[in-house]
């Protein structure tokens, strides 16, 4: 038999308001398993505490009312307590959590029934308390059965945790200590004999408060939702109505009485000592208020300020940079570890140290990661070296954690899949980390995984923008702005640019099909590739032209690196029957030949064409001028000549094809004959005096004299009218650029020319035709060949007029200087007639 009397009432009282109070707290939480849960088991005891007390108190609609819904309340908690322990745990399984469910669900009609346990009989004593009087029998034992059941579920999940997680897993020793407090809470409320004082519901609160410890220790929830700056203050103000109570008046009279001193010292004494417990008291409340709420506000500053700044940046560097930076800022850590997820690993992408190393990856596979994606989405190392998974992580991550001082991971998370790591290495070891700071790691990596997802995406789309599809080099697109790019990053030192030219592509294709020829491209861009490693970047810029662009790498290290390219490729076929492949290699280098990015274009071009006629296979490396006799018109003359003179060259080959097609040109306008040669010639000379090698004198003179072969195509009566021509027919006229293009681009080999021939009437101010290209971007050729053009066509009879003074011309000539015509060249041929250096209209020289 148990008693109960009101007298004790405050303490169901205090239980009930702790539970409400806690109860609304966490109705402003985040509602996860766990939380929901704990609300469960709180809704539980409120029913259970309050259904005791207004059952004592004999409320409407009547004490049996009041009774049932305690008692049920009561009996349910065993299976609440379940409940939350396996939320906690985060069990897959729920057959145990179902038959406890439903079972604790059977013995509700049997409890509101009373055929375990019957309403009490309230009996008034005769100091005036009421005795609440219980009569037991053996149905009991059926509830009583089941709750032991139920905590003996409840025992073997806690041991399942410690053997899973470990018992020092966050949280798992405080659920074991609010159990035993429970049970003993409610044996001692059973067994004391005469027993009047609720034991149980004092265990309830402590219960209830170890549970929520619990949930802090997983960091589940902010302090701020049980603690608020009001209710301090409110704290503050208790302490100081108590202190006034129960302090001021027994210490002054145990000054004036005990000590025997004066009132009005006392007095003094005591008023000093009451500012002194409040100065503390509010110090002690500024402290706490600032530890909880400043940090909080703190760190809204920084999710705000790095959430505005990841926005306005699509370079996953940076937003790992201002990511690091917004942690360290935050949290009192020595170094920030970024790791972003690539095929079967996460591999090091930054560290806040610019002196660490980042050769370091973390398998996809490893334990910590499965942890990470199963249980939670950060890892204290101190906590999961007590779990039992951390013994099936290998001994070199292990070696890996230790050599960096690692104390926590966080998982970023795009959806469920893991997208990168933040790993944390503190100055002090084993350091533990608080649900603010842990709070904060969430929603920053949040933020930061969108911002790295959009970047990402960005950063796909402007690679695959300039990444060849078949090979997986990098494009023509990106080759011209690369080449510009890094040229003038690399002024006052060399850079080299390789072009490698397959021979007999064609050949190969129709040999073996276009898959076969697809197949060639992407082992000789692998061997590339790999050759080149990380001293450049190679592009394919055409169909069967691959480049090198090797910044701060000379010509002659170049070209070494050409032959081991040239070796390797060789080898691509060794082991079965197809053609050996082989490539031509043309190199130049700046600053020594080429002193513009489109230079060193235009240039190693010519180097690899040169390669290519010279028998293939070969390697042309582009040089500047060869020290030749001191004559102008000898030097000239001695590059011409040496068309003729040459084995295998290709200036031998065509300079028949261009003399019949000259001839040709005089069939119909012998003065475009004559004046194509002279252009040719005095251009020629220009290109030597101006430093241009070999190779380039001997393409502008051939493109000379098919500059404008396309006139060809144009009526005799426009060709050789007298008078001024109409709009019509100048349109007319200019069209014999693009004619010259269409007739020079079908020649076989001659496709070299076309630069030069095309660019001639361009202007250096941007106003010419057909392009309207400006400055240098007018090939070199182009510049030289529109000086000698004006030049020759102003000195020479046209059939509208006679030809000009040689020094109009050239006044002319200084007038157009930086408008039409490249003002370096225009002065170098200006000096160059003037000094009689080019002797006008000599066309005995060229004949």
């Amino acid at each position: 038999m148990m008693t109960h009397s009101i007298p004790y009432l405050f303490v169901n009282t205090i239980a009930l308001s702790c539970f409400a109070l806690m109860f609304t707290t966490f109705l402003a939480a985040k509602k996860t398993p766990e939380i929901r849960a704990f609300m469960a088991v709180l809704a539980g005891s409120i029913l259970w505490s309050g259904g005791a007390i207004l059952m004592r108190l004999q409320m409407w609609p009547g004490m049996e009312f009041w009774y049932y819904v305690s008692i049920v309340s009561l009996f349910s908690l065993e299976w609440l307590f379940y409940l939350f322990v396996h939320n906690f745990s985060r069990q897959r399984g729920k057959f145990m959590l179902i038959l406890w469910t439903v079972l604790t669900i059977a013995i509700w009609p049997g409890t509101i029934s009373g055929f375990y346990l019957a309403p009490p009989t309230p009996t008034v004593t005769a100091s005036g308390g009421t005795v609440f009087t219980y009569s037991t029998n053996w149905h009991i034992l059926i509830p009583c059965v089941l709750f032991v059941a139920i905590i003996i579920s409840t025992l073997q999940l806690l041991f399942q945790i410690i053997r899973e997680q470990g018992i020092h897993s966050p949280g798992i020793r405080v659920i074991v200590i609010g159990g035993l407090v429970m049970l003993v809470g409610n044996l001692m409320q059973i067994g004391i004999p005469g027993n009047t004082f609720p034991y149980d519901a004092l265990a309830g609160i402590c219960f209830a408060c170890l549970l929520m410890s619990a949930l802090y220790k997983r960091r589940m929830f902010r302090m701020t939702l049980v603690i608020s700056r009001s209710l301090l203050m409110i704290v503050l103000v208790v302490i100081c109505v108590l202190a006034s109570i129960y302090v001021i008046a027994p210490l002054e009279q145990f000054l004036t009485t005990s000590i025997g001193m004066a009132v009005s010292s006392a007095t003094t004494v005591v008023a000093i000592f009451f500012a002194l417990i409040l100065s503390m008291s509010y110090l002690l409340t500024k402290r706490l208020i600032d530890s909880i709420f400043t940090r909080e506000e703190q760190q809204n500053k920084l999710l705000k300020q790095f959430t505005a700044d990841a926005t306005q940046t699509l370079d996953t560097g940076e937003i790992m940079a201002k990511l690091a930076n917004a942690i360290r800022e935050e949290i009192p850590i020595e170094q920030v570890y970024i790791c972003l997820a690539e095929k079967d690993h996460f591999a090091a992408r930054y560290c806040s140290s610019p002196l660490a190393s980042l050769s370091f990856t973390i398998s996809r596979t490893s334990p910590q990661i499965s942890y990470l994606r199963d249980q939670e989405p950060y890892l204290i190392m101190s906590e999961f070296r007590s779990n039992p998974l951390y013994l099936s992580v290998w001994e070199e991550e292990k070696d890996l954690f230790r050599r960096l001082n690692i104390d926590c991971v966080f998982a970023m998370r795009d959806g469920k899949d893991i997208v990168g790591l933040i790993l944390l290495a503190a100055s002090d070891r084993n350091r533990s980390f608080s649900y603010v700071e842990i709070s904060f790691l969430e929603t920053i990596s949040s933020v930061a995984s969108i911002a790295m997802k959009n970047a990402g995406l960005y950063e796909k789309m402007f690679r695959e923008a300039r990444i060849d599809s078949l090979t997986n080099v990098f494009n023509y697109r990106y080759f011209v702005e690369k080449v510009a790019e890094q040229f003038n990053a690399c002024k006052g030192d060399c850079i080299s640019l390789m072009f490698l030219d397959i021979d007999d592509f064609k050949l190969y294709n129709q040999l073996y099909g276009v898959a076969e020829g697809d197949a060639a491209l992407r082992a000789v861009a692998s061997v590339i590739s790999q050759c080149t490693g990380e001293r450049g970047m190679v592009f394919r810029t055409s169909g069967k032209v691959f480049a090198a662009l090797l910044p701060r790498t000379d010509a002659r290290t170049a070209e070494t690196m050409a032959r081991e390219m040239q070796s390797r490729i060789a080898q691509v076929n060794r082991d079965n029957q197809k053609k050996a492949i082989t490539v031509s290699v043309g190199i130049c280098a700046a600053p020594y030949a080429a002193a513009t990015a489109k230079e060193l274009r235009d240039n190693v071009d010519m180097a690899v064409y040169s390669a290519k006629r010279s028998g293939k296979n070969r390697i042309s490396v582009f040089r500047g001028a060869k020290a030749l006799p001191q004559k102008l018109t000898e030097r000239t003359n001695a590059v011409v000549e040496q068309i003729e003179r040459e084995d295998n060259n290709v200036y031998r080959n065509a300079l028949s094809m261009i003399s019949a097609l000259t001839a040709a040109i005089d069939a119909k306008d012998h003065y475009t004959y004559d004046h194509s040669k002279n252009v040719a010639y005095y251009a020629a000379m220009l290109a030597t005096a101006a430093g241009f090698n070999d190779e380039q004198v001997r393409m502008i003179y051939s493109a000379g004299l098919l500059h404008d072969i396309g006139k060809i195509s144009i009526p005799e009566d426009i060709l050789n009218k007298k008078g001024k021509l109409s709009d019509e027919e100048f349109r007319v006229m200019q069209s014999h650029v693009n004619n010259s293009i269409e007739m020079i681009r079908h020649l076989p080999d001659m496709d070299y020319l076309i630069p030069a021939a095309i660019g001639h009437h361009e202007r250096w101010d941007g106003r010419g035709y057909p392009r309207g290209i400006a400055g240098k971007q007018i090939p070199v050729s182009a510049r030289c060949l529109a000086i000698a053009d004006v030049f020759d066509a102003m000195t020479t009879d046209r059939p509208y007029r006679s030809g000009l003074p040689t020094e109009y011309a050239l006044q002319q000539i200084e007038q157009g200087a930086g408008t039409q015509f490249d003002p370096d060249l225009a002065r170098i041929f200006v000096s160059l007639v003037r000094e009689k250096e080019i002797p006008v209209a000599c066309r005995s020289r060229v004949e």
